[in-house]
């Protein structure tokens, strides 16, 4: 006979962190990949002649606490073929804080928990959100052993855990490759239990090499066969010790950037200061030499069309050009400007145009709520670079190539040098669809796009950029699925070299998305934004409303800086 547990819930409620909760708020991993306090659980075996229920009860709790601990504890739980059978990190089901459904079959001896899934992380610590109707099933059966004790005799490989012991027990490792240029770092988060193996399994999987849809943007230095001589990586007074199997050294340029590549990985485990690898004993690369560097960092000026005049937002104030250089075209929107600081690009009549009079027309002047309109102005010199019958705004790479799609797509995208001649990239998973934006990220190995399937059904997805060896893209990857709850959203941002940031059109929700990652609610929503850009982080969104007031991210506010702006855009 199948009944509700009562007694189990109530357990559940009071058997402390590592077990399954049936009420209270979701907590999703923090954004960031900077490492907490390692947070070590008590746990215990069975007791003798625990009941059935208690059986299964303890396993959830030394099984999600032996990510960090090993998992001797958790094995007790289960009969001998369990044990051998049972593969705890090949997936980490997270669960949030919506009603847990537990049964039992006492006729079976079998528990199962529908449990509302958050996400999963499988083997290689690639994280999966789930979308908030997805649930799974987990599925205990227990019996008696030899002695009369119960045990749980038959269970799917993997853990269940809940965010926050998600959060406690897991880390996240940006695992470094290069762009196509071979020197500009390209991170990929992952996640790993937080224990004495974490160095270990963030270096074979970065030996191993990035997932599918972004292997063919990057470069690793690790041909292809390589593997850790012994599977092991040792960490002793700071110092990470890296020995790679014979095979595992490519040329010159290959050993320095693989060198490169695990320490800068490695480096983001508290317990490591300094890396050595190593090949059969012998050192990878000889000297300090290193070849990775960061994307570029937006400059602190993003541009601004003030009143119809290009200009500059420092941070505190605007400069537009003088007067005799003149407006922007009429119905010019979607600012874009280039990594020189100075060449911008815009839409006008659904063409992408740029302008250098940022740079051409003399120094800036003051602009401010008291600046006269300018009567009977010139339109400011610009030159097409992108036709199109309705293209989205453009997006600059650090490459200086011009990105754009058509809002309603055919399935292309477009990318173009100022004076040089469109590429044509197949992209025919938007086909259909409404574009509402898009972005490319600052290392020019991912492209972001907000698109609507249908009318009500938003989407956030990246793609790699293919490139050849002078920076000319190729093509684009299979595009990767972000959040699968995305909100209706107007406009998507790069804020760092793994997060995005989008502008929901529902009371101005501001979310931010971390590719590989957790998505999180920010706490300043923008109920009248219009547009917005960040430099570097959430924290640096600047942002237009509706009635052209430029506001600033000022902690869980916005703050007003200036008046008739028409929008805004740091490089990018």
């Amino acid at each position: 006979m199948r009944k509700r547990l009562a007694a189990v819930m109530v357990a559940l409620a009071l058997a402390g962190c590592a077990t399954i909760p049936t009420d209270g708020p979701v907590k999703a991993g923090d954004a960031d990949v900077a490492q907490a306090g390692d947070f070590v659980p008590l746990l215990q075996g069975p007791e003798p002649d625990a009941s059935a229920q208690a059986i299964v009860l303890g396993f959830l709790g030394a099984s999600a606490g032996g990510s960090v601990q090993g998992f001797e504890k958790a094995r007790e739980y289960l009969s001998p073929a369990a044990q051998a059978a049972w593969d705890p990190l090949s997936q980490v089901t997270i669960y949030d804080s919506r009603q847990v459904e537990p049964s039992f079959d006492e006729a079976t001896g079998t528990f199962v928990y529908r449990v509302p899934v958050a996400a999963t992380v499988d083997s290689s610590g690639v994280m999966t959100e789930a979308s908030s109707d997805v649930q799974a099933d987990v599925t205990f059966r227990v019996s008696q052993d030899e002695f009369g004790q119960n045990r749980i005799s038959s269970l799917a490989d993997g853990i269940v855990m809940s965010a926050a012991d998600f959060e406690r027990f897991f880390r996240p490792i940006r695992l470094y490759y290069a762009a196509s240029d071979g020197s500009t770092m390209v991170p990929e988060l992952r996640w790993f239990a937080a224990n004495d193996q974490i160095a270990t399994a963030a270096t074979r999987e970065l030996i191993q090499g990035p997932s599918a849809w972004l292997a063919d943007a990057v470069v690793t230095g690790f041909p292809a066969g390589s593997a850790l001589d012994v599977d092991a990586v040792l960490v002793a007074d700071g110092m990470a010790a890296v020995d790679l199997a014979a095979g595992s050294a490519g040329d010159a340029a290959q050993r320095v950037l693989a060198a490169d590549q695990v320490a800068l990985t490695l480096k983001q485990i508290s317990a490591v200061q300094e890396v050595e690898v190593t090949v059969g004993g012998s050192p990878l690369v000889p000297d300090d030499s290193t070849v990775l560097q960061p994307a570029v960092l937006p400059d602190e000026n993003a541009a601004v069309i003030a009143d119809g005049r290009l200009g500059l937002f420092d941070g505190t104030s605007v400069t537009v050009t003088s007067p005799d250089a003149g407006v922007v075209p009429a119905g010019a929107s979607h600012l874009a400007m280039a990594y020189d600081g100075t060449t911008v690009a815009m839409l006008v009549n659904g063409a992408v145009v740029v302008s250098r009079v940022l740079a051409d027309s003399g120094p800036l002047v003051a602009f401010d709520d008291a600046t006269p309109a300018l009567v009977d102005p010139v339109t400011v010199p610009t030159s097409p670079v992108l036709q199109g019958a309705n293209l989205v705004g453009p997006s600059f790479d650090t490459s200086e190539w011009l990105w754009s799609t058509e809002s309603r797509s055919d399935g292309i995208v477009w990318a173009s040098l100022i004076g040089g001649e469109p590429v044509q990239l197949d992209a025919a998973w938007l086909a259909g669809r409404e574009v509402q934006a898009l972005s490319v990220s600052r290392d020019g190995s991912r492209l972001a796009v907000l698109s609507r399937a249908t009318g009500t059904v938003q989407t956030l997805e990246v793609a790699a950029i293919y490139r050849d060896a002078s920076g000319v893209p190729l093509g684009l990857g299979a595009p990767l699925e972000m959040s699968p709850s995305v909100p209706m959203s107007i406009d998507v941002a790069w804020a760092d070299e793994v997060s995005l940031v989008t502008l929901g059109t529902d009371a101005g929700q501001v979310l931010q998305e971390v590719v590989g990652g957790w998505t999180t609610i920010e706490a300043a929503p923008l109920p009248a934004g219009s547009s917005f850009t960040a430099r570097n982080g959430a924290r640096t969104l600047v942002a237009v409303e509706s009635d052209g007031t430029l506001v600033v991210r000022a902690g869980t506010t916005w703050s007003p800086v200036a008046e008739r702006i028409a929008d805004v855009a740091y490089e990018g």
